[in-house]
């Protein structure tokens, strides 16, 4: 017979939650584009040729999003030369949706972010972030930064709970 003790400290416990919280919202994103009609090129917007917050909005509108235009916040991010793990799983989201954020390694880029006010999941807030290098779209996602958010592409997915 054997016995195994482990001691739990809040610390272990708390790291424990959150790998929980990570595997989830991995699993929720992999398995929302499971079932689903696949999207033809003729529906996807052009990421060529967004200059203007009435672009970006209009590209996010193309996808089916409510953006509050008067919410938009520009922030100005260097895409790392190195991704880290979290990065890596940044852009495999990104590659998920046709971009690559490898070509933009050490780049600097626009990232917009808007408030999306018509999100199925019903939390709020959601904002949506668009990445833009020389008025091209080079990836974005939709999150909510709350402990049980979520984060995915631009298309619509089947509400997240």
């Amino acid at each position: 017979m054997f016995i195994f003790t482990a001691k739990l400290t809040r610390k272990k416990l708390a790291v424990g939650i959150g790998a929980v919280g990570v595997l989830l919202i991995g699993i929720i994103i992999l398995m929302s584009g499971r079932g689903k009609a696949e999207v033809s090129a003729a529906t996807v917007p052009s990421a060529k040729g967004v200059k203007t917050a009435e672009d970006r909005v209009s590209y996010l509108t193309a996808y089916g999003w409510t953006a509050d235009a008067a919410s938009e916040e520009c922030q100005e991010v260097v895409i790392p030369k190195t991704f880290d793990g979290a990065f890596e799983e940044y852009n495999t989201l990104q590659k998920g949706q046709g971009f690559d954020l490898t070509k933009y390694k050490g780049k600097r880029v626009k990232r917009y972010i808007y408030q999306i006010i018509n999100h199925p999941s019903g939390r709020t807030p959601v904002y949506a972030s668009v990445l833009i290098y020389k008025n091209t779209v080079i990836g974005g996602d939709l999150q909510n930064p709350s402990p049980e958010g979520f984060i995915q592409g631009f298309e619509r997915n089947v509400p997240l709970s």
